[in-house]
Parts: structure tokens; sequence; C-alpha cells
């Protein structure tokens, strides 16, 4: 499972060839009514054929359930919430993904999180939600880790997102990126305008990234963590659980798919 390239860290491998291959994108849709589309990562062979998205820990609070796929903050010995990471087994650079999901924020401190993210650059592209905000989405993007909290944009009022599905969509080309709720635009980043002078760069994200789908508790982090996710997570609450219905992707860039074999001398 550490030879998947989303796990992988070549530079802490047994040998040079030990990280599988970048599977890229493809037009696909996972529909978690089925439990094919998601396996848990102990259980997967590097074949994104046969599988499109994977837990990212163990132990595991990922399953395919209630024909969709949750995602569950449990809460551990030490007071604090273990969630769940859930990732695409294929990286995409620039397209359109659309989720049909469920927050799982019911409470404060708990924090469901919809992202493209490059874990090695530090691009991301997301969709969170936080438990005392129930009506509305957050939206925001990074570049090579500058964690620029000061950019996020919240989404029009909706109904509420813990009981109520809605298709959250992020469209990603290379001169801007647009955030969708039920097919309405709420929010546009064009690439020209993050030019930074200073730096004499675009700030945009640009880098080959994997979707991925997490439920985590923000109230058990620092202060400033703590207070935007809502505080120390009520477990009397509990449960906390994520749904994912399915995913659309369409890629950008067409025909651009790897023949997907593993290397021969591969270590799990």
């Amino acid at each position: 499972m550490y030879c998947a390239p989303f796990n992988c860290e070549p530079e802490n491998s047994r040998t040079p060839n030990s990280c599988w291959n970048t599977a890229h994108c493809v037009d696909e849709t996972s529909d978690f009514n089925s439990a094919t589309a998601f396996a848990q990562v102990a259980d997967y062979k590097g074949d994104p054929h046969t599988t499109q998205y994977v837990s990212k820990f163990e132990p595991s609070n990922a399953k395919h359930a209630n024909e969709q796929l949750e995602l569950e903050l449990v809460k551990q010995p030490d007071g604090k919430g273990f969630g769940a990471v859930v990732t695409g087994t294929r990286a995409i650079q620039y397209g359109t993904v659309t989720a049909v999901m469920r927050s799982g924020s019911t409470a404060g401190g708990v924090v469901s999180s919809f992202i493209i993210r490059n874990d090695k650059v530090g691009d991301e592209i997301d969709f969170e939600f936080v438990g005392n905000d129930k009506t509305a989405v957050q939206s925001n993007y990074y570049w090579h880790n500058d964690l620029d909290y000061t950019k996020m944009v919240r989404s029009p009022q909706l109904t509420d997102t813990t009981h109520e599905y809605h298709a959250y969509q992020i469209q990603w080309t290379p001169e801007q990126i647009i955030w969708a709720v039920d097919g309405k635009t709420f929010r546009t980043v064009r690439r020209a305008d993050t030019w930074d002078p200073k730096d004499k760069v675009f700030k945009f994200p640009d880098a080959e990234a994997y979707v991925s789908f997490s439920i985590w508790d923000g109230g058990a982090g620092a202060k400033g963590t703590a207070d935007w996710a809502g505080g120390k997570v009520n477990w009397a609450a509990a449960p906390f659980k994520f749904a994912i219905k399915n995913v659309s992707t369409n890629c950008y860039f067409k025909g651009n798919e790897t023949t997907y074999v593993p290397p021969a001398d591969a270590k799990k």
C-alpha cells in the first residue's frame, strides 16, 4: 500500500523503483452504490481500473455502507477524534470534478473536506464544511503551502448540508478555478489575478494532484483552527458521518492515461 504514488516517498523507499507509477486522469464516474468503486488501502493492488478510491489510513474509518461511501469521525481514548481520508487512485491536472455528497459536520469542531491537492508541492483547491455553519460550504485554494486563510469565500446559503445532498463542483483550468453548488457558480479565481509582484510568480495551483475526501477533528487543533471549526467536538452529538454518493471526473487533457504496470521490483 505504501508503494501507491499518493503514499510513497521515494527517498525513504527500499529501492528507487519502489513507488508505483502515477496513473493519470480519465473521464469516469465513481458510483459508490457499487462496492467496487472503493477499497481499503491494504487491499489496493495498484490497478486504478478496478478501484477508483481507496482509504489512506489504517485503521480505516471509511467504508461502503447504505449505498454510498461513508467516512466517520470516531472518538479516541484521549478524547480527540480520529477520522478518515479517502483518495482517488488517479492524479488530475486540470479538469472538472463533481461530488454528490452530504456533510458529516453535524456539530462544532467536525470538519468535512473535498479537496484536490498535491501533498508534495502544496497546491490545493478545496471545499470545507464546519459544524457551526451547516447552511454553507467554504471554498479556498493554496499555492506551494502558502496557507492564506483570508482567501476563503463562503457559499450563498444552502439547505442544511448535513441533511441534504448537494452537487459540489470544482472546475479547474490553466486560466481559472470555478466553485459551484448544484450547478450555480459562486466563486471564480483567475490565474491572471494571482500574480505576486514581489515574488514574480502566479500563485495559482497548477501541479498534478489527487482528489480526496476527509473528515477530521478540527476542534482538537491549534486555537485558530479550533475556533474556525467551531470549538471542541460535542461527542454526545455523534455519530459524525460524511457521505458521498458519487464522484464524476472530466479531464482537461484527453488521452493521457498511462498503461499502469507496477515496477517488477516494487516492494510493499
